[in-house]
């Protein structure tokens, strides 16, 4: 016959063995690689954010926040200053190159993979994607500031229509920038059927806009010449007599 209680014991040994003694050694064995990642993501974190306040005191010192706010063009981007902007990508770029390192010592090799196409540069990786994205938004930034720049100009002339004419240069310069920007996150065949879509959709409303805006646009013509006009009537009438 079989012992049962031999049989329990081996059992709960192989229990043992199986939950405690290899559970144990795994996290031995991986316990360095934990301690490692938090202390590197710790240090990344500190170096960040001391490079983006050295990044925001560069930009600072060259009074670009300054001439923004001048020429009253703070609003087009948020009201945010444009040396706080680059000083957040910067620090987060330097805590996204920690990172990739620090997940390389989880043995997490796929979010490593990922992390380092994004952040880090290597021969077989010569544009990271975060730089893609950087330079999208750095071109974006730039639009939304010449775009209200135009628009300043224009509104500070003596036009009747000024405001109108002023939102039509801002809306072009936008989408302009926008596809540029568009083109140099995406590539620029995604970034070609994209656009693409994007003028199937607003196609109608651009024609309709314009549509409105010349009737606008003709009778406040209308409106503010009706003097003219009607000295215009009374010098036909009298040589008609």
């Amino acid at each position: 016959m079989v012992d049962l209680n031999l049989t329990i014991s081996q059992f709960l040994d192989s229990l043992y063995q199986a939950l405690v003694v290899n559970i144990w050694d795994e996290f031995v064995e991986v316990v360095p690689g934990i301690v490692a990642a938090i202390i590197i993501v710790l240090i990344g974190w500190v170096l960040a954010r001391i490079i983006k306040q050295i990044v925001i005191k560069i930009l600072q010192s060259t009074k670009v926040d300054k001439w923004i706010d001048e020429q009253n063009l703070t609003a087009a981007i948020g009201g945010k200053e444009v040396s706080g902007l680059i000083g957040s990508l910067t620090k987060w770029y330097v805590i996204g190159i920690f990172l990739a390192q620090a997940v390389g010592w989880l043995n997490l090799d796929i979010f490593t993979i990922y992390l380092e196409r994004i952040f880090v540069f290597s021969n077989s990786n010569p544009s990271p994607i975060f730089f893609s994205l950087l330079g999208g938004i750095v071109v974006m930034v730039a639009g939304l500031l010449v775009a209200r720049y135009f628009r300043n100009l224009i509104e500070a002339t003596t036009f009747r229509v000024k405001k109108a004419l002023g939102l039509i240069a801002e809306g072009i310069v936008l989408i302009f920038s926008g596809m540029l920007a568009l083109t140099l996150v995406v590539g620029p065949e995604i970034a070609n059927v994209l656009i693409r879509l994007i003028e199937l959709f607003l196609t109608p409303f651009i024609q309709a806009f314009a549509w409105v805006l010349a009737i606008v646009v003709g009778i406040s013509i209308l409106v503010n010449s009706k003097n003219e006009l009607r000295k215009i009537s009374l010098e036909l009438k009298k040589s008609i007599k």
